[in-house]
């Protein structure tokens, strides 16, 4: 307890004593009415009213109390109401009271009361009705009562107090009113009809609190069924995120830290509640505009062209049309539309610039950007967390606000360890499903064309017809490395095998070859796996992100190239991946990709062809690469 807390209790302490000292030499009177008050309040100590926006009670026994101001004398009336107040602390309580606790709600009710005994009386000696004498009781009673315990909770707390007074102790106010038109009742009755009737008060209270009861079991439900639909709004949020995980393979974890932190970030802002809602609604559906996007452009494993830039933009615009069809009760539209504006007006899709950027968009910008840093992705590894930072303060003041990325900078590490504890993990998506029913549609499939073929140039026909006596994927890479160089300038070149169970297996050759392993990878991993998947080419990717890619070789980085295009049998299947590394920067050109693409039928037919001992060869590499056998050392006997 602080000393200014200490000081209050004893300052209280001695109000109470100076107050039954003002009030010695008022005689005791009907000492009948003392004992029967004094049953009631006991007896009805445990039918408590709970208060809206705290978490405090008030007995419904009050009444009594100001009937012992009406009808005794000062001293039964602060008799009363202390053992009102004990009772209050004893029985069907929540958290027990310690003694000096006990002590100061006794000591605070004995001044209250006096203090509202000389209000009622001095009232009453201008001649004053006996209702507003007894409102005016109430009032002071009130004010006596709460303001100290207010001042107490809020120091013990560090909160201000008459804040936290106005906010839920001002709620006490209006029972206190009715506590004493119920006073006024009963003592009206007593003088018309005889005291004896005064005790109707007893079903009176009775009857308000089980009116209270009900009416609190029926908000009480209602409150159930607005939590369920709420938890219901929340799952249906995290299904549409995971919607947007099952074309964007790279987004679950991201969109859990980014809720963590726009939460964390808000509360520190204090922005309002409606805003923070709506951040945490926008966490995790900003991207729910992608499911417009082609898979192979949110995959993509490195950077985009002009063309899928331009599809690329149009998911915010798309996201808030999806979201503004839902009508959430705070302002989630404007923020998702707004989450790629740029502080300078670079942005898209409108272009707003500074303060114009909805906060919650400006937020919600910043810590999207620095979270998608931290993480993988695959076009380019995660960065560590300082150098993420690094990268978002760089664009403080053209990209991002100032004074959020600062706030970023203040507390990112803490709120990292905060994303980490509380993050929640979900079961992906199973989208790699196999359905054995439906032989066509019904409207049945498209008719297959071949294509009109490309111009080749003279050397690039004449590997071709070099690559026919390629039967292996060892001997096609020997040849490749060889004879492809004057074509296409590298510094390795792979073929990535397709095998049944939808795993690639490399054979690489080249001067920097051993910057890879021979790893087996998965389809849809890396730069290659991507390529097999999506049966697309990539044109200038970041060599770096294959998984057999040796990172402690330093051969090559994130700005070196790679030209990779799929290897696809007559039906269109992909079975094997032909890729080309580069430790310099971009230097591949459309026609390198068109000279590739050219031999793409050679190379594929060529597999096909020797596919038995191209089998058989996959087999004794994984059954190498297992035991840690170097696969590579046949290419240099080739």
């Amino acid at each position: 307890m602080t000393l200014r807390a200490k000081a209050l209790v004893g300052a209280v302490a001695t109000g109470a004593f100076l107050s039954l000292y003002s009030v010695r030499e008022h005689p005791a009177q009907q000492w009948l009415h003392f004992w029967v008050y004094l049953a009631a309040i006991l007896l009805s100590s445990g039918m408590k009213v709970a208060m809206p926006k705290s978490n405090g009670t008030m007995s419904v026994n009050f009444p009594f109390i100001l009937l012992g101001i009406l009808e005794l004398s000062p001293l039964q009336a602060v008799g009363l109401a202390a053992c009102l107040v004990i009772a209050q602390c004893r029985i069907r309580v929540v958290r027990s009271f310690t003694p000096v606790q006990i002590f100061f709600n006794v000591a605070n009710v004995i001044t209250a009361t006096v203090l509202a005994w000389y209000t009622y009386a001095a009232l009453l000696r201008v001649n004053a009705e006996v209702a507003p004498a007894l409102a005016a009781a109430a009032t002071v009673y009130f004010l006596a009562n709460t303001i100290p315990v207010v001042l107490i909770i809020g120091w013990e707390s560090r909160a201000e107090p008459f804040k936290k007074w106005r906010q839920e102790f001002l709620w006490y106010f209006p029972f206190y009113l009715v506590g004493a038109v119920l006073a006024a009742f009963a003592n009206f009755i007593s003088t018309r009809f005889g005291w004896i009737t005064s005790l109707l008060l007893i079903p009176l209270v009775y009857i308000v609190y089980r009116a209270y009861c009900a009416q609190k079991a029926i908000i009480r439900d209602r409150e159930r069924h607005i939590v369920e639909m709420e938890a219901l709004h929340v799952r249906t949020i995290e299904g549409l995120a995971m919607a947007i995980e099952a074309k964007d393979t790279n987004t679950h974890r991201h969109l859990m830290r980014v809720r963590v932190y726009v939460s964390e970030l808000s509360k520190i802002m204090n922005l309002a509640p409606s805003i923070t809602k709506a951040l945490i609604t926008a966490s995790y559906l900003h991207d729910i505009g992608k499911l417009a996007v082609p898979e192979y452009i949110l995959n993509k494993p490195g950077k985009l062209t002009p063309e899928e830039f331009e599809k690329m933009k149009i998911h915010p615009v798309v996201g808030a049309e999806i979201l503004e069809r839902v009508r959430f009760p705070y302002p989630v539209v404007p923020i998702v539309r707004s989450h790629h504006e740029a502080w300078d007006g670079s942005g898209y899709p409108d272009g707003l610039k500074g303060e114009e950027i909805p906060i919650g968009a400006r937020l919600l910008t910043v810590v999207d950007c620095f979270d998608a840093l931290a993480s993988d992705r695959p076009y380019r590894r995660a960065m560590p967390l300082h150098e993420a930072m690094e990268v978002v303060k760089s664009k403080a003041g053209s990209q991002f606000d100032p004074e959020i990325v600062h706030l970023l900078e203040t507390h990112y590490s803490e709120l990292d360890r905060l994303a980490s504890q509380q993050i929640e993990e979900m079961a992906p998506l199973e989208t790699d499903l196999l359905i054995e029913h439906g032989a066509a549609p019904r409207a049945g499939f498209e008719p297959e064309h071949g294509g009109d073929g490309i111009p080749i140039p003279n050397a690039a026909l004449e590997l071709g017809r070099f690559l026919k006596d390629a039967l292996t994927p060892r001997a096609m890479v020997l040849a490749l490395s060889r004879r492809l160089q004057p074509l296409v300038p590298f510094d390795c070149v792979a073929i990535y095998l397709k095998s049944d169970d939808a795993t690639l297996t490399p054979y690489i050759k080249g001067p920097c070859a051993d910057a890879f392993s021979e790893r087996v990878i998965q389809l849809g991993e890396g730069l290659s796996g991507w390529v097999a998947q999506s049966r697309r080419f990539i044109l200038n990717g970041n060599p770096t992100v294959e998984l057999n890619y040796r990172a402690a070789s330093s051969l090559f980085s994130a700005d070196s190239s790679a030209l990779s295009v799929p290897l696809t049998d007559a039906a269109g299947a992909v079975v094997a991946v032909f890729t080309v590394y580069s430790r310099k920067a971009a230097a591949f050109s459309r026609e390198h990709l068109r000279i590739l693409q050219t031999l793409e039928s050679t190379l594929s037919s060529s597999l096909q062809n020797g596919m038995r001992g191209a089998t058989a060869e996959t087999k004794a590499a994984i059954l190498r690469s297992s035991g840690a056998e170097p696969v590579f050392k046949e290419l240099s006997a080739l």
